[in-house]
Parts: structure tokens; C-alpha cells; sequence
């Protein structure tokens, strides 16, 4: 069930009047939630709510025991490899045996394995390691194992968040649920706010971008290199306003059920530095890696050559995560350089940290244009591809500009930057939270008109769902 669809808007409806007449974070609201979540998952693939159900099982059953264990370094391996193993085998199974058919092949060895008949669970890296994070946690004695398995169930199917995000800790749900948090009329204005700005953000500036995305990484040898130097952009855009704006409407849901989910985005084009990159994108994501994987390798705590291999190790399994593809891998190998050369940077370039404003702008140059670079490979569906966009690149000094080949995307594209700004210096969101009446109403009225007016005929799937 997409949130961009009539079904979730009457699911939604029917969900929040059942639970307003039921007695908040009682059992019987409790049921109903998990009943309304299976439904939610459900309409993707009831079979797979069973893979849920077990992940779920063992890491609570686990977690149990773990406090009067004598080896709890035996339980906890257990947890990590059956969840591991599992986004393993549905998310990497083929990717593997797509590989080893490729060695044989380039070997000249007749050895073929057929790839196996599974289709990836939808939000499967998402709640896998929500769920390590949990037993993580109660190993490392930052959390007590949670008795009620009826209060975990809620933590692990709760529908705004299972899809895609963001990775919400089990100490942050908790706590919420022990003592909940008052719902206002400001926290029911903001979680307004949050949606109304997700689907426009999804349907009216994403998928807009995307047919320009599409006609380009479709068939690149045929694009124009302008057009392939704009359709980067677009997607870098595209990208940030799809995931942004899932997340915007999930925290938004979130809100008006009392739940107060950690922020996931933060502008993060307007970074000065990879590293505040990474805090301001995908920002639950981030934190997991750094907290469960980049700290368990020793951080920066063992030099700087010993830092810069942990960045690089980080951000290569990052990109792993995100799909089984070396695409992938290489998207977050290039993050991972861009994050080890910056720390060298940081000892040796005078200017690397400088508040000059040329300086300062310098960098959100040199930022900004090398996570697009690294876009390509996320976006293209093969390295040949990703090459071929790029030697269109390398193309533009030999090409004429043919505005009408690009049309108006070079002004959108501009006025989506100097949007992300205002939105960012203006705090415009945080602002409408706290707005009267007749500005809330001004808002919603033209939120509204906006979806009426830009919505395209086809409608996109969410990006991040497919991871």
C-alpha cells in the first residue's frame, strides 16, 4: 500500500478513528495497531508477514535471555546471523550467483547456477536492523529486554515507519510508550505540516523529476550530454525530495498517533563537508552505521590511517546495504573516499577549514558536485551505464547548449536549489508549526493546490522501497 494512494488515505482515516476511541497504548489499542499494520504490510504480501513474525520472535526471545546468560556473546552471534542471514539470502542470493556465473564465465568454466525464484521483501533492510538494534542494545546493557511481546510487536510492525524508514531506536520507542506524549494541537498541526510538505515533496517536485531522470538513464548512449548533465541534478533532487518526503509523511503519521520519531533529514545540500553530509542525509541510517558498525571497528580512536580504513569499510557495507549490485558498492566506495580524504584534508588543507566565505563556498562546490558524481552509479542500472553517463558529461565542451532539448529544467533545477535554502534558513516547517489559524489554513490551502494542479499522470514508487 503506497501513501501516496486513495487506499492508504481511507485506511488511514478508518485507522486514526478506531484509535481515537479505543484507550490510548492499551492492550486493545495495542492489538488494534499491530491488526492495522499487518493489514498495511499485508497489501504488498500477507506471505511475507510471517518472515516479520520470525525475525521478530527470535530477537525478542533472545533478548530475554540475554540478561542471565553465561555466553551471551553465543546468543547475540545467533541474533545477527539469522537476521543477517535472511537479508542475506532474499537481498543477496542472486546478486551472488549473478557474480560467480560471471567469474566462470570470464574463467571459461561452463559452471552456471541458476538463479534462485525469490522476490525481495519489501522494507526488509529497514526492519532488520531496527531489530539488531534492539538485541544490540540489550547485549551492550543500554536497554532492558522488553517483557511484553505485545509492546514489542508494536515497535516491529508499527505501518509508518516499516517500509522504509527511519530507523527508529527501541529505546526511543519505548520510552515513548511508557509515558506517552501529549497530543496537542500543536503536534497535530506540525504532524499536518510534515505530511502535507511529504506529498508534495513526493508527488509534485519528485515525480516531476523523474520522466527527465528516466528519459536519460533509460537509454544514455542516446541522451544529449547537456540533458545527461541535468538529468544528475534532477536526480540528486529527485532522490532527496522522494526519500524526504516518505519520511516527512512517516514522522508526520507518526505524530498524530503520539509517537515523536528522531529527524531523518536536514538540508543536506547545504553541507560544507562530507561528514556533515552524512549527518544531515539519511540521518537515522547514519547514526546506525556509526553506532553498530564504524565504532565497533575502532572509530577514530587508532590514527588517522587506521580512521580512514574504517570510513572507507563503513560507507562499502553502506552501500552494500542499500542493494546487491556493484553499483552499490561502488556509490558508497566513493563516499567512503570522499569521508577518509576529507579527514586527511582536515590535517593538511589550511582552507579546508576556514570560515572565509570563499572558503565556505568553495567547499559546497566541491561538496555538492561530488555526491551528485556519486549519484550516477546509485541511479544507473549497470557500471556500463554509469560510464556511458559520464563520458556523456565529459561530452558538454564539444556540445552546443539546446535549450530546446533541456526545456525548462535548468531554471527548475536552480529555483529547487534557492528552495532548499529558504526552506532551510527560513525554518519554514518548524514556523507553520507554530502558525495561527489562518496561516495553517493558507498553507493547507495551497499544499492542496499543488497536488491538484502538478500531479503527473504516472504515478512512482516510493525509491527507498526497493531497498
Amino acid at each position: 500500500m503506497l501513501f501516496n494512494s486513495w487506499h492508504f488515505i481511507v485506511f488511514l482515516l478508518i485507522v486514526l478513528t478506531v484509535a481515537c476511541w479505543l484507550p490510548r497504548y492499551g492492550r486493545a489499542w495495542k492489538l488494534f495497531l499491530i491488526a492495522a499494520s499487518c493489514y498495511f504490510y499485508g497489501q504488498w504480501s500477507w506471505k511475507y508477514l510471517s518472515l516479520i513474525a520470525l525475525t521478530a520472535t527470535v530477537d525478542y526471545v533472545i533478548a530475554q535471555r540475554l540478561a542471565g546468560s553465561a555466553s551471551p556473546r553465543k546468543l547475540i552471534t545467533i541474533s545477527l546471523v539469522a537476521n543477517l542471514g535472511v537479508l542475506a539470502f532474499f537481498k543477496y542470493a542472486n546478486f551472488l550467483i549473478a557474480t560467480a556465473n560471471g567469474l566462470s564465465d570470464a574463467a571459461g568454466a561452463a559452471l552456471q547456477i541458476t538463479p534462485l525464484d525469490i522476490i525481495l521483501p519489501v522494507g526488509i533492510s529497514f526492519y532488520t536492523f531496527q531489530n539488531m538494534s534492539y538485541t544490540i542494545d540489550v547485549y551492550r546493557g543500554h536497554l532492558a529486554p522488553r517483557k511484553s511481546p505485545l509492546d514489542y510487536a508494536v515497535f516491529t510492525t508499527f505501518f509508518p515507519q516499516l517500509l522504509a524508514g527511519p530507523i527508529v531506536r527501541a529505546s526511543e520507542f519505548f520510552t515513548q510508550l511508557d509515558r506517552p506524549n501529549p497530543i496537542t494541537l500543536k503536534s497535530l498541526q506540525y504532524g499536518l505540516v510534515l505530511i502535507a510538505a511529504g506529498y508534495v515533496k513526493k508527488v509534485v517536485l519528485a515525480d516531476n523529476l523523474a520522466a527527465s531522470v528516466e528519459e536519460v538513464f533509460s537509454n544514455p548512449a542516446a541522451a544529449d550530454p547537456w540533458m545527461a548533465l541535468l538529468s544528475v541534478y534532477a536526480f540528486a533532487f529527485q532522490i532527496y525530495f522522494d526519500f524526504s518526503g516518505y519520511t516527512d509523511i512517516a514522522i508526520g503519521l507518526a505524530l498524530l498517533f503520539g509517537f515523536e520519531f528522531p529527524k531523518n533529514f536536514d538540508y543536506p545540500y547545504l553541507a560544507l563537508s562530507f561528514q556533515e553530509f552524512w549527518r544531515r542525509w539519511h540521518m537515522t541510517l547514519s547514526r546506525w552505521l556509526r553506532d553498530y558498525l564504524y565504532i565497533s571497528l575502532g572509530g577514530n580512536r587508532d590514527g588517522l590511517a587506521r580512521t580512514m580504513a574504517n570510513l572507507m569499510t563503513t560507507m562499502l557495507l553502506g552501500g552494500l546495504w542499500h542493494g546487491a549490485s556493484w553499483n552499490f558498492v561502488v556509490w558508497g566506495g566513493l563516499h567512503g573516499a570522499y569521508l577518509a580524504l576529507e579527514r586527511l584534508a582536515l590535517s593538511r588543507l589550511a582552507w579546508w577549514n576556514s570560515s572565509h566565505m570563499l572558503a565556505k563556498a568553495l567547499r559546497w562546490l566541491l561538496v555538492f558536485h561530488l555526491v551528485c558524481f556519486a549519484w550516477i552509479f546509485f541511479r544507473a542500472p549497470d557500471f556500463a551505464s554509469s560510464m556511458i553517463v559520464i563520458g556523456k558529461i565529459g561530452a558538454i565542451f564539444g556540445s552546443p547548449f539546446a535549450s530546446a532539448t533541456v526545456g525548462k529544467l535548468p531554471h527548475f533545477l536552480l529555483g529547487l536549489i534557492l528552495l532548499h535554502w529558504a526552506m532551510a534558513h527560513w525554518k519554514v516547517k518548524d514556523r507553520l508549526a507554530k502558525a495561527g489559524a489562518i496561516a495553517f489554513g493558507t498553507y493547507a490551502s495551497a499544499m492542496i493546490l499543488l497536488l491538484i494542479w502538478f500531479t503527473p499522470s504516472k504515478t512512482v514508487p516510493f525509491i527507498y522501497f526497493q531497498f
